[in-house]
């Protein structure tokens, strides 16, 4: 609810009426909310109501000013805790943007560029191996060859560096692999069950455990998903002489005012373990806690009422958000994510407070494309771009519609300009120019799978009609 209705329809209508806040991200909620608005709710609910999410929080700021919050059903089923703006959640994926602005806050420092050479920093780079792919399409282990190029930092903010993944068994659940995908993530097994087992002591252990393992491909020629962004959470590191945690709460979190945010819930105070919202899953498998027949929704962490979550403490941090098979990534909330996106789609600073984490010029890389910016008289491969897609490009606060962007899909509308991104438990982001009203819409929540993109889309255009809607009652 974004402001008290006049009346409140019945005790649901109440209670969403207390739990509403007066703004988010350090803005306050601009103006009062017409019909049109409150017919977004409908979009942000319907996953609630069919039982597939246990609740959310989400919030829309047009042209700098928050026009839109909801915060709807639960953070925890069995305690009936409300989601609200405030609560805890595991954003996986969604911490690459923040560790990409640390990037170049370093770049800004004169510490690295962003087309130096990875092995200049970290000299385990210096000699990368590729695997040769059989004619059966899987790895051919007994064949490597030397990379035709070195990985240059910016591969690693494309995720072209060559650098996959392995598969995170709990985290996707049932979802179906082909044989041939379990065999090229199967390169990063033994690092996978490594964290799993709590062998690894910290990020550079990890790392140069990495750099023994070889490439699925030569950098700057395929997008591969993968830990390309754990090697950035190192590179800060090594170059700011701090642990990534530390660095990112002296440089992005505490001029940010973003209190809540971290890698685990020991970082700041204990208030944080009582706002942690329970991570679902909504299956019918038996294998993961349902009776085999029906779907619904199923605790995964903390697995019971009253024990400790997986994110209870973190030695090895995952700047990319996951290389265990569970847990990884930031903790964060709808109120902190909010300031830090409001501050890079602003220039580099707080709107409001004036927290400046990166220059203008910065702020303004972070949107742009990187994989137009990749080394090469005639520009980037197609395979360089998500899915084979000339239409979507990279940039550090996710994917990027171009122009000829696909509307296959949830994720994409085929709206150039537009900047997405979400993290395996269905939170997500998208940001859209808009012909100079811009639009930036959130979304927290806490259920695998990962929503499929029909959310985050369908709140934005309802947003646009709104918008469209307005000023033609104003003209």
């Amino acid at each position: 609810m974004v402001l008290p209705r006049k009346r409140p329809a019945g005790r649901a209508a109440q209670q969403r009426t207390r739990r509403a806040s007066p703004g988010v991200g350090g803005l306050p909620l601009a103006g009062a909310c017409g019909a049109s608005w409150e017919r977004l709710r409908s979009c942000l609910g319907q996953r609630v109501r069919k039982g597939q999410w246990p609740g959310v929080a989400a919030c829309v700021f047009v042209d700098g000013e928050l026009r839109f919050l909801e915060e709807l059903g639960h953070a925890d089923l069995e305690s009936k805790k409300p989601m609200t703006r405030h609560s805890l959640v595991r954003i996986y994926s969604m911490s690459k943007c923040v560790v990409a602005a640390a990037v170049l806050q370093l770049a800004e420092d004169g510490l690295l560029g962003l087309d130096d050479k990875l092995s200049d920093h970290i000299p385990a780079f210096a000699a990368p191996k590729v695997v040769v792919e059989g004619h059966d399409g899987l790895p051919d282990f007994q064949r490597m060859v030397p990379a035709k190029s070195p990985i240059l930092i910016r591969h690693l903010l494309t995720h072209t560096s060559g650098i996959s993944s392995g598969l995170a068994p709990e985290l996707d659940g049932p979802k179906h692999r082909s044989a041939r995908e379990r065999a090229w993530a199967g390169i990063y097994e033994p690092l996978v069950n490594s964290i799993d087992r709590n062998e690894i002591k910290d990020l550079a252990q990890w790392v140069q455990e990495l750099s023994k393992l070889p490439l699925f491909s030569h950098p700057g020629q395929h997008y591969g998903y993968g830990y390309s962004y754990d090697v950035l959470g190192h590179l800060v590191e090594l170059k700011s002489g701090k642990k990534l945690q530390q660095y990112l709460q002296q440089r992005i979190f505490k001029p940010l005012n973003m209190r809540d945010t971290a890698f685990d819930l020991c970082s700041k105070s204990s208030s944080r373990s009582q706002r942690l919202s329970v991570l679902y899953r909504y299956t019918k498998s038996a294998k993961w806690g349902s009776d085999g027949k029906r779907f619904h929704l199923v605790r995964v962490d903390p697995p019971r009422k009253g024990s400790c979550s997986r994110w209870s403490s973190c030695k090895v941090p995952s700047a990319g958000g996951g290389l265990s098979s569970l847990e990884g990534g930031l903790l964060s909330t709808l109120d902190d994510y909010a300031k830090f996106l409001l501050a890079i789609v602003s220039g580099g600073a707080h709107p409001k407070t004036g927290a400046r984490i990166l220059l203008k010029k910065s702020a303004d890389l972070m949107q742009a494309d990187q994989i137009d910016l990749l080394p090469g008289q005639r520009g980037p491969p197609k395979s360089a771009r998500p899915y084979d897609d000339r239409g979507l490009g990279l940039s550090c606060i996710g994917e990027l519609q171009r122009k000829g962007a696909p509307s296959w899909g949830r994720w994409f509308d085929g709206t150039p300009g537009v900047r997405l991104w979400g993290g395996a438990a269905s939170s997500a982001f998208k940001y859209d120019p808009n012909g100079g009203c811009p639009i930036l819409a959130l979304v927290m929540t806490q259920a695998f799978p990962q929503d499929d993109g029909d959310t985050i889309t369908s709140l934005v255009q309802g947003v646009r009609k709104v918008i469209a809607s307005e000023r033609k009652l104003s003209s």
